[in-house]
């Protein structure tokens, strides 16, 4: 599939640090390696009904990934703009996925801002914008996380009190 469902597991270590139970989703499992893919997956899907047959992102890393892993699924070509601070070991995975990726500018703004001339210059329909995280199909993706969560917790625990996401663009955490 474009995403999988992913184990949760209770961290001894985590819980004895915090005097409490915490439990961890394990997303790194996920096709592109983060949580990223249930939103990407759900905004190709989307894309490639509405006619897409090719998306081009922006991204540091794990955006670009999930993007590529779930065009690739789903038979769309798929291209990548990364900063020149991307690793080159992240470059490698986009290509491994079968992404075209182009190294453009010092920061996310100057890829993010050549991806968008690129959508300007293509064909109308064609070829999607997907953005890193900024994109509510992207957030309602993301959420299959929290249904997973409720789905497998133990029966007879409380709720859990708190639940700790990363926070870089802020998509999961929408």
């Amino acid at each position: 599939g474009l995403y999988v469902s992913t184990p949760l597991l209770r961290s001894a270590a985590f819980s004895e640090l915090l005097g409490a139970p915490v439990w961890l989703k394990l997303d790194a499992l996920q096709p592109g390696g983060s949580f990223k893919s249930r939103g990407m997956a759900r905004l190709c899907a989307e894309l490639r009904a509405g006619g897409a047959t090719r998306v081009l992102s922006s991204s540091g890393g794990n955006a670009g990934l999930a993007a590529s892993a779930a065009g690739a699924g789903l038979g769309m070509a798929g291209e990548v703009v990364v900063p020149e601070t991307t690793k080159p070991l992240m470059v490698a995975k986009l290509e491994q996925l079968g992404a075209a990726v182009t190294v453009h500018g010092a920061n996310w703004n100057a890829a993010d801002a050549l991806v968008r001339e690129r959508i300007a210059a293509s064909a109308p329909g064609a070829c999607a914008y997907v953005h890193p995280y900024d994109e509510p199909r992207l957030w309602r993706g993301a959420s299959t996380l929290v249904d997973e969560l409720a789905a497998d917790w133990p029966d007879g625990r409380a709720p859990p009190a708190a639940i700790v996401a990363s926070c870089g663009g802020g998509g999961l955490v929408c």
